[in-house]
C-alpha cells in the first residue's frame, strides 16, 4: 500500500456563542484595517473531528492571513442550517465564504445572491463548478485509487459492500461512479455487493456493515466513503460475526477513531484527504480575487494520502499535497 501515498500530485481572542443551533467562533485581526478581510467558514458538520480542525487551522491563521475569521455549523448534516448561515454571512458584509456544496439545488440561490454582493465563495471538500473556486480531492481520482486499494487488499474479485452518507452527496455519487466505472475496465471480476447510506452517523453505519454482511456472505470489502463509516466498523463487524482481517475495509480521513480502528485490525487502510489542511489556499484565493488578481485555475485538487498500520503514527499529510496560490 506504500506505493500508492501520494495517490494526488495532486490569537486574538475567541468568542463563543449558539447561533441557528450551532457552533460559531470568531477570530483574527482588525476588521476597522481596510486590508483586513471579513471570511466566514461554514463547517457541515463540526462534531466530525477533521472538519473541526480544518475550521480551527482557518481560524489559528486569521491574525497572519490578515482576515478576521468566523466560523459556524451545525453538529449533524443539516443543509437549511448551512444555507441559513451562508445568508448571515451575506448580511454581515463577508468578503468571502468557505463552504461545502453538498447539495447544489439547496445551495444555488445563496451562492448567486453572494456573487451579486461580489463575494468569493469557495467550496472546500465538495467540488462544484459554480463556485469561484472548488478546493477538494479529484472525485474520479479518489474512485480510482479505492478500486486499487481494494484490490490490493481483498483481491481484484472483491465483491465490495460501500457505505456513503447517501446516494445523492455530489462528491461522493461522483466518487463511487468513478470507482463502478474503473472496476469494469481494470477488475472486471470485482463487482459492488450492496450500497447503503449511514447519513454520516456512526451508529448507523454499524447497523449498515452488519446488515450488508449478513444480507451477503459473498461480500469480503466493505469501503466507507464518508469519514463516520470507520468508527462504526469495529461494532459492525463484530455484530456480524467477524474477526479483525476477515473482511477487508478501506477506510476515509484519519481521526482518531479511524486510526484507532487500524491499530486494531479492523481496518486494512485509509485514505487520509489532505484538503482538510488547505484553508490557507482557500483564503489566499479569497483575497487575490478581492484584490483584483483573481487565479484562472477554478478547481484545485488535493492530494489524498495512503496510510496503513505500517504508517503509524502517522504525522499527517505532506506538504508537497497540497498546492499554494503563485
Amino acid at each position: 500500500m506504500n506505493t500508492a501515498r501520494a495517490l494526488l500530485a495532486v490569537t486574538a481572542a475567541t468568542t463563543i456563542a449558539l447561533t441557528l443551533g450551532a457552533c460559531s467562533t470568531s477570530s483574527g485581526g482588525d476588521p476597522g484595517d481596510d486590508d483586513t478581510l471579513n471570511i466566514w467558514y461554514v463547517n457541515p458538520l463540526t462534531s466530525y473531528p477533521a472538519w473541526a480542525a480544518s475550521m480551527q487551522k482557518f481560524e489559528d491563521e486569521a491574525t497572519e492571513g490578515g482576515y478576521v475569521a468566523t466560523g459556524v455549523g451545525p453538529n449533524k448534516l443539516d443543509t437549511a442550517t448551512n444555507v441559513s448561515q451562508i445568508e448571515q454571512a451575506i448580511a454581515e458584509g463577508a468578503d468571502g465564504i468557505i463552504f461545502c456544496n453538498t447539495d447544489p439545488a439547496s445551495f444555488e440561490s445563496s451562492i448567486k445572491k453572494a456573487h451579486d454582493a461580489g463575494i468569493v465563495m469557495v467550496t472546500i471538500g465538495c467540488v462544484d463548478e459554480v463556485s469561484d473556486y472548488a478546493v477538494g480531492t479529484d472525485n474520479e481520482a479518489f474512485g480510482i485509487a479505492s478500486a486499487d486499494a481494494i484490490a490490493e487488499g481483498a483481491g481484484e474479485d472483491a465483491v465490495v459492500g460501500i457505505i456513503s452518507t447517501d446516494r445523492t452527496t455530489p462528491n461522493q455519487l461522483a466518487q463511487v461512479t468513478a470507482f463502478e466505472e474503473y472496476i469494469k475496465k481494470t477488475y472486471p471480476d470485482m463487482k459492488v455487493g450492496a450500497w447503503e447510506s449511514d447519513n454520516s452517523d456512526t451508529a448507523l453505519a454499524a447497523q449498515k456493515i452488519t446488515g450488508i454482511l449478513q444480507a451477503d456472505s459473498s461480500i469480503n470489502a466493505i469501503w466507507c466513503v464518508e469519514g463516520q463509516c470507520p468508527g462504526g466498523v469495529a461494532t459492525g463487524l463484530t455484530e456480524a460475526g467477524k474477526q479483525p482481517g476477515d473482511v477487508f475495509v478501506l477506510g476515509i480521513d484519519t481521526v482518531d477513531t479511524t486510526i484507532g480502528a487500524l491499530e486494531d485490525g479492523w481496518l486494512g487502510a485509509t485514505l487520509n484527504q489532505c484538503w482538510f489542511d488547505a484553508t490557507q489556499l482557500a483564503t489566499n484565493l479569497i483575497r487575490a480575487k478581492v484584490e483584483d488578481q483573481p487565479s484562472d485555475q477554478q478547481f484545485w485538487g488535493i492530494g489524498v494520502d495512503a496510510v496503513t498500520a505500517d504508517d503509524l503514527p502517522y504525522d499527517g499529510c505532506s506538504a508537497d499535497l497540497i498546492p499554494t496560490l503563485k
